[in-house]
């Protein structure tokens, strides 16, 4: 059994590239908030026009292999843990072809955060059941 990601679809456009023609490594990072925006903007049922619960606070990303102009990636995100104020996630950046070659693993940690008292508070009840609920875990295909 596996938790079920959340896939936000990336096109890779020309100013994304860097002078030898790959995906530059700072982009990735906008693909990982990108996907993070979407993931929670769903989940949250809140309009793109309303600010998230939460403050992105600490990210990572390991570079795997290279994408070019021209490639479509998907962004597979998973909440991975919950902290008493924060939560971590999971980013793995593919291209969604056949291949399917993973090309950056990223990683993200959240703070639940009040802007009317600019306080963090804990993670609530409701938005661990929503992220579990989104992530049930699916049966992995067994070969006969």
């Amino acid at each position: 059994m596996t938790q079920k990601a959340y896939e936000t679809p990336i096109e890779i456009r020309y100013r994304d590239t860097d002078s030898m023609g790959h995906v530059s490594s700072p982009i990735y990072y906008d693909y990982m908030q990108s996907a993070y925006l979407e993931y929670m903007h769903d989940l949250l049922k809140l309009p793109k026009s309303e600010k998230l619960p939460h403050i992105m606070v600490k990210t990572s990303c390991d570079y795997v292999s290279q994408a070019l102009y021209g490639d479509r990636l998907v962004v597979l995100s998973r909440v991975t843990k919950f902290g008493g104020k924060s939560f971590e996630m999971q980013h793995e950046m593919r291209l969604d072809d056949a291949d399917g070659r993973v090309v950056a693993n990223a990683s993200s940690t959240h703070v639940m955060f009040d802007y009317e008292k600019q306080s963090t508070y804990p993670v609530p009840d409701d938005f661990k059941a929503a992220v579990a609920q989104l992530q049930e875990p699916v049966a992995m295909h067994q070969p006969a």
